[in-house]
């Protein structure tokens, strides 16, 4: 009962919350930071199809314009180079960002000592 009333002075009090250590506040805050992060995973997976669009419709311009099969191939091989270099660097920060979220996650696992 003394620790809720500690809760309950800390927010009459107009402190921060996040800073008491009860497991239910760091579900809460671990759910709020996995949201978080899956908004921005989200976020980037919509930036990478957005690209994937722009650049498939450069080269559509890119190929009514062409007047040879070398003119061709040289926008095709542009454009696959163009969709490797973006998936390989989308997929490294996605990673990343993955890696990040599950490591502040297990954080809020551990057993305490």
């Amino acid at each position: 009962m003394s620790e809720r009333r500690s809760e309950l002075k800390a927010v009459a009090a107009g402190e921060d919350m996040a800073s008491t250590k009860t497991p239910d506040r760091d579900l809460m805050v671990m759910t709020a930071q996995m949201m978080d992060g899956l908004a921005q995973v989200n976020s980037r997976l919509i930036s990478l199809a957005q690209t994937s669009w722009r650049h498939t419709q450069t080269a559509a311009e890119e190929l009514r314009q062409c007047q040879s099969p070398r003119d061709i191939m040289d926008v095709q091989m542009k454009v696959a180079r163009l969709a490797v270099d973006d998936y390989m660097d989308e997929a490294r920060k996605l990673g990343e960002l993955v890696a990040k979220m599950s490591s502040d996650a297990m954080s809020y696992l551990r057993l305490p000592k």
